[in-house]
């Protein structure tokens, strides 16, 4: 099988007549239909059919509807994949999440009853904050109607066990250098990193083993984009540079503001970390370089040089007050981010204006 399927939710010997899959990254639901699909490739069950709908551009009785209608073949799988469409601010519902007492009366009689060969897949990929009356509505039926799971984003040896998993998955193995760096480029979402793992395992070819070269040869485009431009931007105290950067990586690149905000925050602890060392006068900065970066071997030459580089230029030209400082906004900003309809880019145009003030001096900010 080739996706990873997440907990025993997703059991393709015994599938539910319906699914509601909300929060930060349903990946996993996506993946679970691969697997019916690759499972039931050549059984005596027939083709797998998928119909994809978009709450709000479908209607409820139009999707209904479909799931009800036989298939052409009789022998045929149906899965009705439903996207609810995101929600422009976290805590505040879309229309599209609102429903009618006769929407309600038709999704519970069809739920209670449904199509033999048909699959219903309620996609929400968003952390529901404030309520939402689609969730609440569900929630509501008997647990044989739908089942209802949430699913965040994975960290820590979460990632690093999926990343395993995917890539055994694939008949291959990935060393720890490998999947440290790959979860350092790509973050945290996995649409990303399971696009990036399907390229390393095309690239290793016959090798069974996935290696740190491996990953940066391949999925190192990746660093450039979030490290070297907005980190560079830093650099240079530049506000209206760094403005711009921010809005190219949202916008025209699809980097995820989680990852964005993971790098610039991981930056600014390991430059506090490195001037505490240095303070400290304890240990080189080889010893320092190495306890911030403790994956990364100096046998990777131009790599190793350029971090190390940038770590201590950029450590001469900072103090530990301002790091801090830095460090607390970035945590404020995290906690918003969670908690209001704040956007992302409003939040960074504060905390960028204030950063390049503090470096650059106010004349320099346009």
């Amino acid at each position: 099988m080739r996706a990873v399927s997440e907990g025993n939710i997703f059991n393709i010997d015994k599938l539910d007549r319906a699914y509601f899959i909300y929060g930060e990254d349903v990946y996993p639901a996506l993946q679970f239909i691969e697997d019916i699909k690759s499972a039931s490739s050549g059984r005596a069950q027939g083709e797998v059919v998928v119909e994809k709908y978009m709450l709000g551009t479908d209607k409820w009785a139009d999707i209904i509807d479909s799931a009800r209608t036989m298939p052409l073949l009789l022998s045929s799988i149906r899965l009705i994949v439903v996207d609810v469409p995101s929600r422009k601010r976290q805590n505040i519902p879309r229309e599209e999440e609102n429903h009618y007492s006769n929407e309600e009366e038709l999704l519970r009689a069809y739920l209670s009853s449904p199509s033999e060969k048909t699959v219903l897949f309620i996609l929400f990929n968003q952390r529901i904050k404030g309520g939402s009356s689609l969730l609440k509505f569900f929630k509501s039926l008997p647990k044989d109607y739908i089942r209802i799971k949430e699913l965040n984003s994975l960290k820590g040896k979460g990632i690093s066990t999926w990343i395993r998993e995917r890539v055994r998955s694939e008949g291959k193995e990935i060393d720890g250098y490998a999947c440290s760096r790959l979860v350092e480029l790509a973050g945290n979402d996995l649409r990303r990193l399971s696009n990036e793992i399907s390229k390393l395992v095309t690239f290793a070819g016959e090798k069974t083993h996935i290696s740190l070269e491996d990953v940066e040869l391949v999925s190192g485009w990746i660093k450039p984009l979030i490290e070297w431009e907005i980190i560079n931007s830093l650099e240079e105290a530049d506000y209206q540079k760094s403005l711009l950067t921010l809005d190219k990586l949202i916008r025209k690149e699809n980097i995820h503001p989680v990852i964005i905000m993971d790098k610039i925050h991981s930056f600014f602890n390991d430059i506090l970390l490195a001037k505490l060392r240095i303070q400290e006068g304890n240990k080189d900065n080889i010893s320092i370089f190495k306890e911030i970066k403790p994956h990364l071997p100096e046998k990777y030459r131009g790599l190793y040089q350029r971090k190390f580089k940038q770590v201590f230029r950029f450590a001469e030209r900072v103090s530990i007050q301002d790091l801090r400082h830095y460090i607390e906004q970035l945590k404020d900003i995290d906690i918003k981010i969670k908690s209001t309809g704040l956007s992302f880019h409003e939040l960074m145009d504060g905390f960028l204006f204030d950063y390049c003030k503090r470096r650059a001096g106010k004349e320099r900010l346009f």
